[in-house]
């Protein structure tokens, strides 16, 4: 009669294996997605900033949306600003376009960020990321 006594350890450490590797892919796929938002976080204040960035003596006397010189500048610190977790890990995310609809009256700040140092290698994943976020222009006078 044959001994059955180690089916069961090996049933187990196999299991308990593939439990821990899914537990692993799920927390860096959390990771992912949290940075994800974080950009887009950076996007929508990067918006509230060039906003802010408006000449707006200019927008009364012709309605046109121009921005202040510092304007770049001023967007790319406040997307700095409101992206700590990614700041934390060295994943800089940068400004890469700002634009305004004068029709709409709205400004558009697109930021981008190289996420694929937060994902293992095993997991094919493309790390540029751009979101654009969006802020309508409201001014007295007009």
């Amino acid at each position: 009669m044959r001994s059955n006594r180690g089916q069961t350890t090996v049933f187990f450490t196999l299991i308990l294996t593939g439990l821990l590797l899914l537990t692993a892919v799920g927390i860096e796929i959390g990771r992912i997605v949290y940075a994800r938002g974080e950009v887009g976080k950076a996007s929508d204040a990067a918006a509230l900033a060039a906003v802010a960035q408006i000449d707006v003596p200019h927008y009364r006397e012709t309605g046109e949306i121009r921005f202040l010189p510092n304007f770049y500048t001023v967007a790319q610190n406040y997307a700095s600003r409101n992206s700590t977790f990614l700041q934390a890990r060295n994943i800089d995310v940068t400004v890469t376009n700002i634009s305004a609809d004068t029709d709409r009256r709205v400004v558009f700040v697109t930021v981008t960020a190289d996420l694929s140092s937060l994902m293992p290698g095993i997991l094919a994943y493309e790390g540029e990321y751009s979101v654009t976020g969006f802020t309508e222009v409201r001014l007295d006078g007009r």
